[in-house]
């Protein structure tokens, strides 16, 4: 078998036991924390870390931070108003520019995030640690290669 196919066979594994990983995850008790975050989208959840990094944001702020069109960012930030995780204000100046803070619930979620996100770069660390230099770049090559795959589809 080629390195190509084996490479190939490797990455499609992967991807299987992530999905299964996921499957399995929302299917058995996960802790508190994590139950909390699987209740929002990827984008709520980078909004609130948004606001939470800045103090506050508008949804062109948003838009452009997260590279999320305008009317994703409505959508997102209409459910996280309604669940109280943000809250809206005006200047009083101009009274056309809306800005959003999070409230007491949005911060808890901003720092569960945050957890959950450190906890997932100690593991790729860890595992980055069995590898040697010249497999760590390799390994970033492969990564910047998908990525621009990714982004050019």
């Amino acid at each position: 078998m080629s390195k190509n196919t084996e490479a190939l066979e490797a990455l499609e594994q992967f991807i299987k036991e992530r999905e299964a990983a996921d499957k399995i995850r929302k299917q058995a008790k996960i802790s508190q924390e994590q139950s909390i975050i699987s209740d929002w989208t990827l984008t709520q959840l980078h909004i609130v870390a948004t606001i939470q990094e800045k103090g506050r944001a508008n949804n062109t702020t948003l838009s452009e931070s997260l590279n999320v069109s305008k009317p994703a960012i409505t959508k997102a930030v209409r459910k996280l108003l309604e669940h109280h995780i943000l809250e809206k204000i005006q200047e009083e100046e101009n009274k056309k520019e809306v800005y959003y803070l999070l409230t007491k619930s949005g911060e808890m979620l901003a720092l569960i995030h945050a957890q959950l996100h450190e906890q997932a770069r100690e593991n790729y660390l860890r595992i980055f640690d069995e590898f040697n230099t010249a497999e760590l770049e390799t390994i970033i090559r492969f990564l910047h290669a998908i990525t621009e795959s990714i982004k050019s589809q």
